[in-house]
């Protein structure tokens, strides 16, 4: 549990930061709306990427996502069950969905940014970062009220929104 704490109270200083080291004249660039399907989970070789958007504008916009609410949903449920659960476990439970939900919005933009982009290296990190969320969501999903097996996706790295494959990449 110390650990989750750790990782909350960090990703918000974190974010804090990003928020205040962001220049507002790039936040104008924003990915474009368009729907792109949930990749399948597979073996097989990464598509070859189809978007318009070199590494660059993916990367800010992928910047832009990770400081965006559609991030910090994700934070903001996890902060959620991690605060109920010091208190009440039974409450915590009751914060899931939200947390589930949260990951989905998430995992649809990062598709979006994935299909928007013309970079093979971004477009596969971001492929991996998308069934990675997508397997917190799923996990979390067949927790099925188990709060240890909620706790095991929250203090694994599959929710460090800030420390995966994409932010390695455009770092």
């Amino acid at each position: 549990m110390r650990r989750v704490l750790t990782t909350a109270v960090l990703s918000l200083t974190l974010l804090g930061a990003a928020a205040c080291a962001a220049d507002p004249a790039e936040t104008t660039a924003a990915p474009s709306s368009s729907a792109a399907p949930a990749p399948a989970a597979s073996s097989a070789a990464p598509a070859a990427p189809t978007g318009t958007h070199d590494k660059a504008t993916t990367c800010l916009a992928f910047s832009m996502l990770n400081i965006s609410e559609k991030s910090l949903g994700v934070l903001a449920a996890t902060t959620k069950i991690i605060g109920a659960a010091l208190d009440d476990e039974e409450k915590a439970k009751t914060h899931v969905p939200a947390l589930i939900t949260a990951i989905e919005v998430y995992r649809g933009e990062l598709a979006k940014l994935s299909a928007d982009t013309a970079d093979a290296e971004v477009k596969a990190a971001l492929d991996a970062d998308i069934a990675t969320v997508a397997g917190a969501g799923q996990a979390l999903t067949a927790a099925s009220g188990d709060f240890n097996k909620v706790l095991e996706v929250l203090e694994g790295t599959a929710l460090d929104l800030h420390e995966n494959k994409t932010s390695k990449v455009c770092g």
